[in-house]
């Protein structure tokens, strides 16, 4: 009896291995889970706190310094109320059917300094992520301080929608969730996903079986400069005065976006 060999072309042997080599990759990334954390951070400020909590009286602003006061923006103070992150790639035009994973144990209702941002790391699926959603109270107060005394220190009420809508110290009402991914920062629209900003953007990353990865929320997108903000005293009170007063903004170039989202 003839005995036969099979034989397989170099090429195809080559095929074989790659794809056998792919499938346990893929096998082996979609396997097993990974942790992550959410936090913050703000090249602005290192030590520098507010002594304001959610339920304390309003800060006590200092007066303006005349029709124009010139400051420095340091932090803001606001409510992330939850963070989710999704394997799910963002589309413009397109509805959100994803399927999310939490990030945030319990939902926080308390107004913090943005650098003092930390959740609890979670357990999550290992594999690819690519599109993150996270929600925001309304009112929220932007830290400054005086250029021409830095010891001065300003909180300015402000809300998330134009600097001219009506302001409530009081508000705990939240707005639409963000949402972000490496295409920009999008919002729901008609029932789709709409581009608000191309630069306010998350990349994709991965989560490994059994690594810890940091979801890192960077003021400024990173920079080190602070931006110019010029406080415009419409009514002329020499007091800040959400809904009324105005700030134009003037940033140095090397920051380019309010914030963005990196995994290290």
């Amino acid at each position: 009896m003839k005995k036969y060999t099979l034989k397989f072309p170099l090429s195809l042997l080559s095929v074989l291995l790659i794809a056998l080599f792919a499938f346990t990759a893929c096998d082996k990334e979609g396997s097993g889970t990974g942790t992550i954390q959410f936090k913050a951070y703000n090249p602005l400020v290192s030590v520098t706190k507010s002594s304001v909590g959610h339920n304390a009286a309003p800060y006590q602003n200092p007066d303006l310094t005349g029709e124009t006061t010139e400051t420095y923006m340091e932090s803001l103070r606001i409510c992330i109320g939850d963070v989710w992150i999704s394997k799910s790639k963002i589309k413009e035009g397109k509805p959100d059917d994803f399927e999310w994973i939490k990030l945030t144990t319990t939902t926080n209702q308390e107004l913090k300094l943005f650098e003092d941002y930390s959740f609890s790391p979670v357990e999550i699926p290992s594999g690819k992520y690519n599109s993150l959603k996270i929600t925001f109270k309304n009112r929220f107060y932007r830290i400054c301080r005086l250029i021409s005394n830095l010891n001065i220190k300003y909180e300015l009420l402000e809300t998330m929608g134009s600097w001219s809508d009506p302001c409530d110290e009081n508000d705990e009402s939240w707005v639409e969730p963000e949402y972000h991914c490496e295409d920009g920062s999008f919002r729901i629209v008609n029932g789709v996903f709409h581009l608000q900003s191309s630069g306010v953007k998350m990349s994709s990353f991965t989560v490994p079986s059994g690594k810890t990865i940091n979801l890192i929320w960077r003021f400024g997108a990173g920079a080190t400069e602070s931006c110019t903000n010029y406080l415009i005293d419409k009514n002329g009170n020499r007091k800040w005065d959400c809904g009324v007063d105005k700030i134009d903004i003037s940033c140095p170039p090397s920051v380019k976006y309010m914030w963005d989202f990196v995994a290290q």
